[in-house]
């Protein structure tokens, strides 16, 4: 009984140090960017916390929950991404679909994204961003808007 009650305690012990480690990580890392980013950045780690209460209480399966936080993830990278590349302080409308996904934002589906290349544009409203493989695959798009 004392040895689980010390690995209980040495375990509640190592999440509160990667917990902080992890804060002070994003912290630092939404000083480098500018209002828009920071507020993005804000609003994923809220999403984050509404997912984990959500599991928490039974609300969502957990199957559901991973395809969100991968979502997130890949959301969030992807934005930082360009951020760093163009330069700029501002957040592009990204759509990270997991790949049975695709056809609610892509007529045809899978099937339109044969020989699309990342950075092709489809139906004059999304460029291909490209995918990602993290527990399933998925496509990430970039709106664009008319100018």
């Amino acid at each position: 009984m004392r040895t689980r009650v010390a690995i209980h305690f040495c375990l509640l012990i190592a999440l509160s140090f990667s917990a902080t480690f992890l804060a002070r990580a994003q912290v630092a890392q939404s000083n480098a960017y500018g209002p828009e980013v920071k507020a993005f950045l804000d609003f994923m780690r809220q999403e984050e916390t509404e997912l984990d209460f959500q599991i928490r209480h039974n609300e969502i399966a957990r199957r559901e929950y991973i395809r969100s936080k991968n979502r997130i993830a890949i959301h969030r990278q992807t934005v930082l991404s360009i951020a760093k590349q163009r330069g700029e302080d501002y957040v592009p409308e990204i759509h990270v679909v997991a790949a049975a996904e695709v056809n609610q934002i892509i007529e045809g589906g899978l099937t339109a994204l044969k020989g699309i290349r990342q950075g092709d544009v489809i139906n004059q409203k999304w460029r291909y961003l490209g995918s990602v493989t993290r527990g399933e695959v998925f496509h990430i798009f970039e709106r664009i808007t008319p100018e």
